[in-house]
């Protein structure tokens, strides 16, 4: 008895373990199939949505093909005509977004401009058809070139070429540009972009002087407008761009990284101090004004304060030189320096953390100043040495605005002490200095004999 029911509960056992191998089985199977299915049908809505898009753009150049040479064109743009730039088109319920761009072409087989005084050989119809469905994007382009009728004819106008670099020279590609000039006929209003190389050619650009205004912008890119010499109080450097009829003018701009700044208000000790107001300028120079250009004009000026955190962040800002000015009062301290010295540089693409920094007017210190022969010019590179009889010895080299403050670390006790100062072409200075709470010294040096 006792063997038949061991036997009973063994097979049993073995039909449980079976049906669950077999669930095991069927799940997998039943997953597969799913995941199968399931990237099957996306890629079928997607070729359907590719195939509206197709089907779209060849609409799209089919009706180009039928308008006269003379309207193939952007409206607003170089050369101008009856086309629009961008829409949004709805196709068997599908929403779609048509791109045409159409340019003038300068064939090399009968020469270049200037060689080839007729630099407008044929157009170029680029259709650009993009879609964003159900989470699935994509895109297909077309591209067809325009002859005109006859022979060439002269159109009395000028190229336009622009080019889009960075700071070492290297073309940036596919940066877009607006241009825009209301005072030539049609209009211009045109949205492009660069080439691979940076660059845009438009042979065919209505002849006009400082009137062609190029907006210059990319994703983690600093936004560039040129400007009118007449429309500003300085002289601008990034001026509007010219068309003079018969010339290749070229139009080059500088785009750069966009960088980030964070500007820290804290007392020596690392303590942050809140709401400390100040003077920004910096970043990229829209122009310069004075008798010798000294004066400078920056795309970012303007009064900020600390938050209750002691911080200030300026992000996607362009690259440059920056300086700090105006620094409000805090109860209780004194304004030692910034690290680094102001002004200070920020390269494209680059974050920096500038600290400006406090000291406790209470605490036993001293803050060197080191001008020139006048109090305009600070000394850098001087080298500060502070010391006395008890054994405190510390040199220092001052930094942009002329500044060594002691000690540069641990602490320092009140009492007299001996002050050395030696830079390069002045003459050396030495005194006795009495150090109590914070105390102050502005030291101006003379020139070497």
């Amino acid at each position: 008895m006792i063997k038949r029911r061991n036997k009973q509960y063994l097979a049993k056992g073995f039909t449980l373990i079976e049906a669950l191998v077999l669930l095991f089985v069927f799940s997998i199977t039943v997953a597969t199939f799913y995941s199968v299915f399931t990237v099957g049908m996306k890629n079928i809505i997607q070729s359907k949505n590719r195939l509206g898009a197709i089907a779209l753009a060849n609409e799209k150049m089919e009706i180009i093909r039928n308008l006269k040479y003379d309207d193939v064109g952007i409206a607003g743009g170089i050369p101008s005509g009856n086309l629009v730039a961008e829409e949004d088109v709805a196709e068997n319920s599908k929403n779609y977004h048509v791109k045409t761009l159409v340019q003038f072409v300068d064939d090399s087989l009968d020469g270049v401009f200037p060689d080839d005084t007729m630099p407008t050989d044929y157009k170029i119809v680029k259709v650009n058809v993009s879609w964003d469905i159900d989470q699935k994007s994509g895109e297909v382009n077309l591209v067809s070139r325009f002859v005109p009728p006859g022979l060439e004819i002269m159109s009395g106008d000028g190229v336009l070429a622009i080019n889009v670099i960075d700071n070492e020279g290297n073309g940036i590609a596919q940066t877009t540009v607006h241009i825009i000039n209301n005072t030539v006929s049609p209009a211009v209003d045109l949205v492009v972009q660069t080439d691979n190389s940076g660059n845009l050619m438009f042979p065919g650009a209505k002849e006009s002087i400082q009137k062609y205004k190029l907006i210059i912008s990319k994703n983690e890119y600093e936004t560039i407008s040129t400007l009118d010499p007449n429309e500003v109080s300085y002289d601008p450097i990034d001026i509007h761009a010219s068309v003079v009829s018969g010339l290749l003018n070229v139009k080059t701009i500088v785009q750069n990284l966009t960088a980030n700044l964070k500007i820290v208000t804290k007392d020596i000790s690392g303590n942050k101090i809140e709401d400390v107001g100040f003077d920004l300028e910096g970043g990229r120079i829209l122009g310069t004004s004075g008798t010798y250009g000294e004066i400078k004009t920056y795309n970012l000026e303007g009064s900020y304060s600390t938050d209750s955190n002691g911080e200030k962040e300026f992000n996607n800002i362009s690259p440059g030189e920056f300086d700090i000015d105006n620094l409000s009062s805090v109860s209780g301290y004194t304004q030692i320096g910034t690290d680094p010295a102001a002004p200070f540089f920020i390269a494209p693409g680059k974050t920096e953390t500038v600290e400006i920094k406090f000291a406790d007017n209470s605490v036993d210190s001293l803050l060197v100043s080191i001008k020139g022969p006048t109090v305009e010019i600070s000394v850098e590179g001087a080298e500060a040495r502070l010391f006395n009889g008890d054994g405190f010895d510390e040199t220092l080299l001052t930094l942009s605005d002329g500044r060594a403050f002691f000690p540069s670390s641990g602490t320092l006790s009140a009492g007299s002490y001996s002050l050395e100062i030696k830079a390069a072409g002045f003459q050396d200075y030495s005194s006795s200095v009495n150090i109590d709470n914070l105390t102050t010294k502005e030291v101006l040096l003379e020139l070497s004999p």
